[in-house]
């Protein structure tokens, strides 16, 4: 009962990729800012050369950028659950459905003594 509740909610799957991906940017980009204000303030201070400071700045993007990868991930599997449990049919699924209608058609062609069809899937989905 609870499972046939969650699919009657719309989920606007765009939506929810769009805002996770904006936000990983989002995220991505007030790491750096922070990161070149933390650095360039060390720097005037005296309390770390220019050296030291692009190179703090240089591994806190590189976790940063890790952590929008991590972020991607989660989402891409996230997304992936939902589509099997909506029953939404896949890319996959529809290129496996036109190819076996396409053999079917042959089948059926031959069995009636007819040429077959084009046995290639046209891409009208």
């Amino acid at each position: 009962m609870a499972e046939e509740s969650r699919r009657d909610v719309p989920f606007d799957l765009a939506g929810f990729m769009e805002s996770a991906f904006l936000m990983g940017i989002g995220v991505l980009e007030m790491t750096r800012e922070k990161t070149q204000d933390l650095t360039h303030d060390l720097v005037e201070r005296g309390r770390v050369s220019q050296s030291e400071a692009k190179k703090v700045a240089d591994r806190i993007g590189e976790m940063a950028n890790e952590q929008q990868e991590a972020m991607r991930t989660a989402v891409t599997k996230e997304t992936d659950k939902v589509l099997k449990t909506s029953g939404v049919a896949t890319r996959e699924d529809l290129d496996s459905m036109r190819a076996e209608i396409a053999e079917l058609k042959s089948m059926l062609a031959k069995a009636q003594g007819q040429a077959p069809e084009s046995a290639e899937p046209t891409d009208e989905a």
